[in-house]
């Protein structure tokens, strides 16, 4: 009698008694309570299961985001490499525009030219201006070849290469050609040149004036001949005040007293003093040279 239980049910019919077995109480007890448990543990994994969710649809919206910022860069950089693509393109056209106006072999055939007699007034007074000519200085103390002292660059005396202008610091210095500003250092340093300009010019010559006080264009500049490019003064490897000018034609040092002697009162002077230039067949489209020059000003490059 003590594994059972009696249950009485009293209805208008009359009392009835059940006999239930303590083990299927505790069976059903049990059942009870683990059906509570499974409630309880299924609103917990629902709970986690639904974070794990909304983190995964968090981390989805993240890569969606971040692929469409990769989407955009990408198309801005197939832009930035299309328009690089144009200038190349340009800039070879460029090129092969200029290399077909300093082609000497068209000239192979063609009777040699005396340049005083086949140039006329206006190509002189062009090429006075596209070609380094005259003093970058309104004045000056004395010129010496820098062969005379240590050469900043290689340390060695008696190198050739360009002219010291002896002059007192802050003299103002100018282009002496048109040209595009290829370097323009306007820190200083110890050795070397110091702060300096070097100008580009037509038909592959180029300028540099170094040992300056101050700077006053930037690189792709483009100046005219006479345009105040920076003052003079004694920075970099220099024992005193001065301006260091130099002339070259396609990168070899040429000799800067010609040129700086050179101008419309003596205009062959040049043309014997540096022989080393063929300069007829150089001259030989001086016309559409000076064409080029007014459709590019005319268009607004320079």
């Amino acid at each position: 009698m003590r594994n059972k239980v009696f249950i009485s049910i009293i209805d208008e019919k009359g009392s009835r008694q059940f006999k239930i077995h303590k083990v299927v109480k505790r069976v059903f007890a049990y059942g009870v309570l683990g059906i509570f448990l499974l409630m309880v543990g299924g609103f917990f994994l629902m709970n986690f299961l639904m974070k794990q969710v909304q983190e995964i649809d968090r981390i989805k919206t993240e890569m969606i985001e971040k692929y469409q910022q990769a989407h955009l860069q990408n198309q801005a950089i197939r832009s930035q490499i299309q328009e690089k693509t144009n200038e190349l393109l340009e800039m070879s056209q460029k090129v092969e525009a200029l290399e077909e106006i300093v082609d000497f072999s068209k000239n192979v055939d063609n009777p040699k030219r005396k340049i005083s007699e086949n140039l006329d007034i206006q190509d002189r007074i062009f090429l006075l201006q596209i070609i380094p000519n005259g003093h970058p200085l309104k004045s000056f103390n004395k010129i010496t070849s820098i062969k005379e002292r240590l050469h900043p660059l290689k340390n060695k005396y008696g190198i050739n290469t360009g002219i010291d202008y002896w002059v007192n610091a802050g003299s103002p210095v100018y282009a002496t050609a048109d040209g595009i500003v290829e370097l323009a250092r306007k820190r200083t340093s110890a050795k070397g040149y110091g702060r300096f300009v070097k100008i580009t010019h037509a038909y592959g010559f180029s300028s540099m004036y170094g040992h300056l006080l101050e700077v006053l264009v930037k690189k792709g500049d483009f100046v005219k001949k006479g345009q105040l490019i920076g003052y003079s003064g004694r920075s970099g490897e220099s024992a005193g005040e001065r301006l260091y000018y130099e002339v070259r034609f396609l990168g070899s040092y040429q000799n800067a007293f010609a040129f700086v002697q050179w101008g419309k009162k003596n205009f062959d002077y040049l043309f014997i003093q540096v022989p080393n230039i063929d300069w007829d067949h150089l001259f030989w489209a001086v016309d559409d040279l000076r064409e080029l020059q007014k459709l590019r000003q005319n268009s607004g490059e320079i």
